[in-house]
């Protein structure tokens, strides 16, 4: 049976003493962690790919955007992993952790680079397809 506990009124409900979770929900967290850490790694190497090697010949020039512009992606793509992989299976396996002001600040960053990466790269081609 579950109870609200002093840590309730910060949004965490915890099991009585004794009594593990749910078969049910373990599952259920260790396959959204599963899938979530496949995204985010996903994510990560594609962004890697992105930054090292930007697409080059026929596409570059189909698409028409800069090297430039790739890396951007690249560097949104992995800030964009980070921040999934942060907040869809770290928070979940370790919820104390996310009240740390630390954890907030870099994860606050991560997502800031990712944001402003993404920014960047709309802003360039932008201005890539108005000249």
């Amino acid at each position: 049976m579950w109870y609200a506990s002093a840590e309730s009124r910060a949004g965490v409900w915890a099991p009585k003493e004794g009594n593990p979770l749910p078969l049910i929900r373990r599952t259920s967290m260790t396959l959204l962690s599963a899938v979530a850490s496949a995204w985010a790694v996903a994510m990560v190497v594609f962004g890697f790919t992105l930054l090292v090697q930007a697409p080059g010949g026929w596409f570059q020039h189909s698409v028409g955007l800069p090297e430039t512009t790739w890396k951007l992606l690249g560097v949104a793509s992995i800030g964009g992993g980070q921040f999934i992989f942060m907040f869809m299976v770290a928070d979940r396996i370790f919820p104390r952790a996310g009240r740390l002001i630390s954890i907030w600040a870099v994860e606050l960053v991560v997502v800031g680079v990712g944001l402003l990466a993404l920014l960047a790269t709309g802003i360039i081609a932008l201005v890539g397809l108005l000249s």
